[in-house]
């Protein structure tokens, strides 16, 4: 039972995780913020396994005596730790995305007031490698720039108090200064050097992407006429009738021939049929709402998908468009197909409505 109860909580967790994780920012495994993300709970293991060992070590170590705001402070991050690490698997790690910069801000914080905690409690104020090092990955951690000049120079200052308080030894003042400027640079160059590196990977990603973006696009397009094809009219349509069918609305489909295409590539070449593709294509673009799905689906045949227009209204918006047509010279035979709604009916098809709206227009074509 309790094998099973485990298991199950792993599974959640797993599908917790994938879920923020793909649907945060579209997924994109790149972006600063998800790498913050993804990171933390591996920052979330370690902090709460070192910090809760270092609390057990000196709360049953006699020999080893520390003040209690110390203990306290290693109890508190230990635990916060854990908290963090338990909410990444669960819903509430979206708040983790959209509030990268708080998070990162109080990780770095905490990272610097430990060494700091440890060496007022020492007495100690040089060498600090501890605090040294604390500056540095709190660097590296941060996103923002302001952030890290806010973070770098409390920690210097805080090095300078526990200086000024417990003195440096035996080095000088130019020895430690040097320390306080080396510890500076490095802090700098690794922030740098890791934005650069996300900046770069990301404006690599987002190439990839717009690349993918293009490829997807021009697979649904008609190459001539820019118009969608087939297969882009299938994708298109299916929301839309979808749409339809939910609100209770009526879905219009027109099926359009281009008249004598063979005659003009015969007459004129190739060259005056695709001119004539294209007007014919830019007119019907110019007659129908935005929201209506223009479609070149053959040779010479194009199929407009009017959600939410009745067969008064498909008839209107044809009637525009046989206008300007005959205003450019250009003749088309024209077939129309409607879904109305009707309690209990079937949905709408676009197949269906495709073919009933072709054998309308051949009816058409042929009683000329």
């Amino acid at each position: 039972m309790s094998d099973t109860g485990a298991g199950a909580l792993v599974a959640s967790a797993r599908r917790a995780r994938r879920q923020w994780r793909d649907s945060a920012h579209d997924g994109d495994p790149v972006r600063s913020d998800v790498v913050v993300v993804q990171g933390l709970a591996a920052i979330c293991v370690l902090s709460t396994v070192l910090y809760g060992a270092v609390f057990l070590w000196v709360v049953t170590d006699p020999d080893y005596a520390v003040h209690w705001w110390v203990q306290s402070y290693n109890l508190l991050v230990s635990a916060l730790a854990a908290t963090t690490f338990w909410a990444l698997h669960t819903p509430r790690a979206v708040w983790f995305y959209r509030h990268t910069d708080v998070v990162t801000f109080v990780a770095a914080a905490l990272i610097i007031a430990s060494p700091v905690l440890g060496n007022a409690d020492a007495d100690s104020g040089f060498p600090a490698f501890g605090l040294a090092l604390s500056i540095v990955a709190a660097a590296a951690l941060l996103q923002r720039r302001w952030h890290v000049v806010v973070v770098v120079t409390g920690g210097v200052l805080a090095w300078i108090a526990l200086a000024s308080v417990n003195g440096i030894g035996d080095v000088g003042v130019r020895t430690f200064a040097a320390a306080i400027v080396r510890t500076v640079l490095v802090a700098g160059l690794i922030h740098y050097v890791r934005i650069r590196t996300i900046g770069l990977l990301w404006e690599r990603y987002r190439s990839v992407d717009r690349a993918r973006a293009r490829a997807d696009s021009l697979s649904h397009r008609d190459d001539l006429t820019g118009l969608l094809n087939r297969r882009g009219l299938a994708r298109g349509a299916s929301p839309a009738l979808a749409d339809c069918e939910r609100d209770a609305v009526p879905v219009g489909v027109l099926y359009l021939d281009l008249d004598g295409l063979k005659e003009i590539n015969d007459r004129a070449g190739h060259d005056a049929g695709d001119t004539a593709l294209v007007r014919l294509s830019g007119i019907l673009h110019r007659s129908f709402r935005s929201d209506d799905l223009i479609a070149r689906v053959g040779g010479d045949e194009f199929v407009v998908v009017l959600p939410g227009a009745g067969e008064q209204e498909v008839l209107d918006l044809g009637a525009t468009a046989l206008d300007g047509l005959g205003a450019a010279r250009l003749s088309v035979s024209a077939g129309v197909a409607v879904w109305n709604p009707a309690p209990g009916g079937v949905g709408p098809d676009l197949d269906e409505l495709m073919r009933r709206a072709d054998n309308a227009m051949y009816r058409e074509k042929y009683r000329r």
